[in-house]
């Protein structure tokens, strides 16, 4: 029994030697704040050679263009798009990626397929032409179809260039479309 007392005794002595070495012994003890830490340390400046200034970026102008998607009930609803180059050829891309999650969330959809590319936009002898890949016509009805070329027709018509729009797919400009043969009247606008 003799041992285990002294045994304990020299525990708490040094239990309380270690308490007072950590919190009573420090001049100034404060403990760290988890959300932030703060290392600061002494520098020398006689010996530091002058920071050359670094250059600063130029400022990213962000341009705001609309793109029309369908919404329910087969209506259409523009949403806003920022870009660093507001351009028709960038708003058709813009378009041929679909909605975004946050817009999807809130009943806004393409008929666009997916897959569909824009190979070029021209604008020539005052008519803008929109050239996409075939695959542009197929899939769905003739609903599906007038909603793809209504998207287009209406993103396009967002930049008020007040020029006549023709659609073009694999650089053929389209009559027909989709296996019912819908009749596409050109200018689409």
């Amino acid at each position: 029994m003799g041992v285990f007392i002294r045994t304990l005794i020299v525990c708490l002595i040094i239990c309380a030697g270690y308490y007072v070495y950590m919190f009573l012994g420090k001049e100034s003890y404060q403990p760290l704040n988890t959300n932030e830490t703060t290392v600061t340390r002494e520098v020398r400046t006689d010996k530091i050679q002058p920071e050359t200034p670094k250059k600063e970026e130029p400022e990213q102008h962000q341009e705001e263009m609309q793109i029309c998607f369908m919404s329910d009930e087969n209506t259409t609803h523009y949403v806003k798009r920022k870009t660093d180059k507001a351009t028709l050829e960038g708003a058709i891309e813009e378009l041929l990626k679909g909605p975004t999650k946050y817009e999807t969330s809130h009943g806004v959809y393409s008929e666009i397929p997916q897959d569909v590319k824009l190979m070029w936009v021209k604008d020539e002898n005052g008519k803008i032409i929109v050239n996409l890949t075939r695959n542009f016509e197929y899939g769905g009805g003739t609903k599906s179809i007038q909603n793809r070329i209504k998207q287009i027709k209406l993103t396009v018509d967002s930049f008020n260039l007040k020029k006549p729009v023709y659609l073009y797919l694999d650089g053929k400009q389209v009559e027909y479309m989709g296996g019912e043969g819908i009749y596409i009247e050109q200018p689409l606008n």
